[in-house]
């Protein structure tokens, strides 16, 4: 707000009694992707105020008239008034019983207490089911996909909203918004003279009205000053704007996604639209079937496993959140398998190009679990080595904690919670892909060891002893049979995470990977990984009799 935010020692020459940047800001409101709903500003020769008031509809022919009265609302809150009810009271909830309404509140706590942020009416908040964050600053809008949006921005002297926001809250709504401006501004120059009426005309159409009034003297000085007021209505869209139901379907567009290859080489595409394939009932002869598997790269899950904060890749499913879900086979060791029928009825229309970038042409059959789940409808576990310990891991640990009381490997910190997603077979045979799967099998395997619980388990307590070593004569305490080979497993897990964090960079990289035994195919040694660690967990729970079926 240029009017009001003069550098100290700037002078404030008399054409700038005209406001042109308030009243420009004023006719573009409502227009731009922002909109910009309340706003004070003070400086040495300028004081300027944005603020705005819902009003019903039936005001419109109306409300832009001179003679027209806007009450202030920003600080109402709910009271009582009088009236003719038989108690002689009326509750108003917000507003002054006239019908106007607030949309931006604010507080005041006679200088008690810290001023707080100006505040969105909730009603707005709730319309939108917007997450407010911690600061209260950002007013966060989750789409349909599971992608956000600040929706709303909030700080001591200004809220702003997006449009788009705004206007389906006033569609749904049915109340016209109108902003309003109010600002003085003083020139510098006393010998300067300001004609009055003619620094700017009166500008007003059919949504806005802005009227400057000029005066040649301020405080029994003379000081020129101009007192610029507007109002700007942005009127109600129709219903059919509102973006809740039942106007929340826009037509959805399918995508193509290829299905096969003909004699020439070429890539065989069709739509994913599930009311254009073909089905068990006989639905679209002649068009591909709902069941036809169409193929990913693997790299297709990375940006998913990367955010697990949002996303979750289990075995045969990807999901976000509560808002959508997509089955697939992921338990093919070289590519993704996905229904084309699904892709079009799981898969949210934003997130379809991202997976078109990753289709290839099939290569062979979906995984043996998909056939047999899908196909022959038996049940069939997963073979994929990560969705297997991970299965096995989750029933391992909540059944040894019901059998003794504590858990074997302790839960994670809230820096750590979301590990064991991200735990996977690498998708690439890329360097940092394969060090970062090392490092989360340490921290699952050997970091979350629970060590306090061991200790009070063996005999006595020996300076030094770590996590690996404590289990290992907890073991030997217990005459399990496999404590050299599994303790082995677990060093070679901690040696290699800190090898590589200590040389990943250094020239002897090779040598680490060498002295390790690593194999040179990054997939293959992390599979091979996760195999012994799924052993480990059932010859532990056999020893310990730890019913891993139930």
């Amino acid at each position: 707000m240029v009017s009001a935010e003069r550098r100290a020692g700037e002078r404030v020459g008399i054409e700038a009694l005209e406001q042109r940047d308030l009243r420009e800001a004023l006719e573009n409101a409502g227009e731009q992707a922002w909109t910009m709903l309340y706003e004070t500003r003070r400086a040495e020769s300028a004081v300027a105020y944005r603020f705005c008031v819902l009003v019903p509809k039936r005001y419109r022919s109306e409300v832009l008239g001179e003679g027209f009265w806007l009450p202030d609302l920003d600080n109402c809150a709910p009271c009582l008034a009088e009236s003719g009810t038989d108690d002689g009271y009326e509750y108003w909830r917000l507003g002054d019983g006239s019908g106007f309404e607030p949309l931006v509140i604010l507080q005041s706590h006679h200088g008690l207490r810290p001023s707080m942020l100006p505040q969105l009416s909730e009603e707005f908040r709730l319309y939108h089911n917007l997450w407010v964050n911690d600061s209260g600053a950002e007013l966060i809008k989750i789409r349909p996909d599971g992608s956000e949006e600040v929706a709303a921005e909030i700080r001591p002297q200004s809220v702003r909203v997006r449009t788009k926001y705004l206007r389906q809250f006033l569609a749904g709504k049915q109340m016209d918004l109108v902003l309003r401006v109010s600002s003085v501004l003083y020139a510098d120059d006393p010998d300067e003279a300001a004609t009055l009426g003619e620094v700017a005309p009166r500008y007003i159409r059919d949504d806005i009205r802005v009227s400057i009034h000029v005066s040649d003297r301020v405080k029994g000085r003379q000081r020129p000053s101009s007192h610029l007021l507007g109002r700007k209505l942005l009127p109600a869209p129709p219903r059919e704007k509102s973006g809740i139901w039942p106007f929340d379907n826009p037509p959805e567009n399918y995508h193509d996604f290829v299905i096969g290859e003909n004699p020439d080489g070429e890539p065989v595409r069709h739509t994913c639209d599930p009311e254009q394939l073909d089905n068990y009932f006989g639905k679209n002869p002649g068009a591909p079937d709902y069941l036809t598997p169409v193929h990913f790269r693997r790299e297709v899950l990375q940006r998913y496993y990367e955010s697990p904060e949002k996303y979750s890749i289990t075995d045969g499913d990807l999901s976000c959140g509560a808002l959508w879900g997509l089955r697939l086979d992921n338990s093919h060791p070289k590519y993704v398998v996905v229904f084309l029928g699904d892709l079009g009825q799981g898969l949210p229309e934003s997130e379809r190009p991202y997976w078109q970038s990753f289709n290839i042409v099939p290569e062979g059959d979906p995984s043996p679990t998909l056939i047999s789940r899908a196909f022959l409808g038996e049940p069939a576990e997963p073979e994929a080595p990560d969705l297997r310990f991970k299965s096995v891991f989750g029933t391992f640990n909540a059944e040894w904690r019901k059998q003794f009381g504590w858990p074997l490997f302790r839960d994670p910190e809230p820096d750590d919670v979301h590990v064991l997603q991200r735990l996977r077979v690498p998708l690439t045979s890329s360097q940092p892909e394969f060090e970062a799967q090392v490092m989360v099998i340490a921290k699952i395997l050997v970091d979350a060891l629970n060590e306090a619980e061991i200790q009070k388990r063996l005999p006595s307590s020996l300076r030094g002893e770590k996590g690996i070593s404590k289990l290992e004569r907890w073991l030997q305490q217990e005459n399990y049979p496999h404590v050299r080979r599994d303790i082995a497993f677990l060093r070679r897990v901690q040696r290699l995470r800190s090898k590589l964090a200590a040389h990943r960079k250094g020239s002897d990289y090779e040598t680490t990977l060498a002295d390790e035994n690593v194999h040179s195919d990054p997939m293959r040694e992390i599979a091979a990984t996760l195999q012994k660690a799924e052993r480990f967990l059932y010859d532990l729970a056999a020893h310990f009799a730890v019913d891993l079926d139930s």
